[in-house]
């Protein structure tokens, strides 16, 4: 049960710079503290089924193999990413935050996951790290945005599953406008 409002911050808004240190000098709290269950769950299951599909050329066995090394790393690093997207969702100016949120952590994820699968020994990784890029960098941007707006939070103001499920769909269909919106006001 969230101890306040979703939708209210649980913390003045800060700049980048600031916030970015504090994820540096306080990783228990800002990091362990929130880490995302729920975009490790789901980052776990699309990823390793990405990378079975891409394996199983190799064989069945070294596609599982592909597919049990991404979960494993999926499970670490979406959560992680999910935790820091919760601790920057206040963070100015919005357009330096989004772009480290939708290209920054996704290109470090890039980089560490390509280096995971290198000394796993995954054969076919190409098409694997690239589609994992784009989803990484899709699925980090709508998580920071939904938090922005009170939901798939976690921590000490974790957010219910079933208020995630209400809350969803028109956080889906605000995020899909916002582009539109933002051209049609230019």
């Amino acid at each position: 049960m969230p101890t306040t409002s979703p939708s209210t911050p649980t913390s003045p808004s800060s700049h980048l710079s600031t916030a970015l240190l504090d994820l540096v000098r306080h990783p228990r709290t800002t990091l362990v503290a929130s880490w995302s269950w729920k975009a490790a769950t789901i980052s776990a299951l699309l990823r390793a089924s990405l990378f079975f599909i891409t394996n199983v050329r190799a064989s069945t066995h070294k596609a599982l193999h592909a597919a049990l090394v991404e979960a494993v790393f999926a499970i670490f690093a979406a959560g992680l990413m999910g935790a820091i997207s919760q601790q920057l969702r206040c963070a100015n100016p919005v357009w330096a935050t989004g772009t480290v949120v939708w290209l920054g952590m996704p290109g470090l994820m890039f980089f560490a996951q390509r280096a995971v699968h290198r000394s796993a020994g995954t054969p076919h990784t190409t098409i694997g790290l690239i589609a994992s890029f784009c989803f990484a960098a899709l699925a980090s941007s709508f998580s920071w945005y939904a938090m922005r707006h009170g939901a798939l939070l976690g921590g000490d103001i974790e957010t219910t599953l079933v208020h995630d499920i209400e809350a969803l769909p028109r956080i889906i269909l605000n995020y899909i406008l916002a582009i539109p919106r933002h051209i049609s006001r230019s």
